[in-house]
């Protein structure tokens, strides 16, 4: 099985659904995350190419952590616009991975990018497998799309994945972003939710957990419903 996440932001995959990539890569699958920006916004006093070199090496170093590979599609940061060209770019994208599954975030979201990126892959989903929309790869249909997010009225999960044996990893490959980790507990404001990060997270993880009688889990809903084991 091949299980590819796309995520607007370096950070994203680990905060959101790391424990469910760390616990495919321990049984043998293929993972791939996508990042679609290198979160070049994302920092203090320096330069858009500065924050972004260090995230990306930050993400790459995250991605190993949890077993996966890692790939950037140069869009930029708190500017990722849906258009034709955009959904192509991710059409070919998939068209190249060929995964079984896709990860993304969920549509109802604060962040712009993070829409944004969901509709893209959505569509881009639909798109990839039609025979006569020609790519430099070929037509490839993955299995299902299953959504991540923040806890909102309108986000509540269908399918929920066991991680606790994995939630340490998630930690681990969390931390690895320690530009952005800073970055959110000291920035306030809009993402004053992130104060104690990794306690806020473990804590969510508890509370999706609790619902199924494990430690920690982590949520998705699928676009299909199908059975599952585990996002097959």
């Amino acid at each position: 099985m091949h299980l590819t996440a796309v995520v607007a932001h370096p950070d994203d995959a680990d905060i959101f659904c790391g424990g469910t990539l760390a616990k495919h890569a321990d049984r043998g699958d293929d993972v791939t995350i996508v990042y679609m920006t290198r979160g070049e916004y994302g920092g203090f006093d320096t330069t858009e190419a500065e924050v972004a070199a260090t995230r990306e090496d930050e993400a790459m170093a995250a991605a190993e952590t949890l077993g996966a590979e890692a790939t950037f599609l140069d869009f930029q940061d708190g500017r990722v616009t849906y258009s034709l060209e955009n959904r192509l770019t991710l059409v070919e994208t998939l068209r190249e991975l060929r995964p079984d599954v896709v990860l993304t975030h969920y549509s109802d979201d604060m962040h712009p990018d993070h829409r944004t990126t969901s509709r893209l892959v959505t569509d881009a989903y639909y798109m990839c497998s039609l025979p006569l929309l020609e790519t430099d790869a070929e037509p490839w249909e993955p299995q299902n799309v299953y959504y991540f997010g923040k806890p909102t009225s309108s986000f509540e999960p269908e399918t929920y994945i066991d991680v606790t044996e994995f939630h340490s990893t998630k930690e681990e490959a969390i931390l690895e972003h320690e530009s952005q980790v800073e970055w959110l507990e000291e920035h306030g404001g809009i993402d004053a939710e992130f104060d104690g990060l990794i306690e806020g997270i473990r804590a969510e993880s508890r509370v999706l957990g609790r619902t199924r009688g494990v430690e920690y889990a982590e949520g998705f809903v699928p676009l299909h419903q199908s059975a599952d084991d585990y996002l097959a």
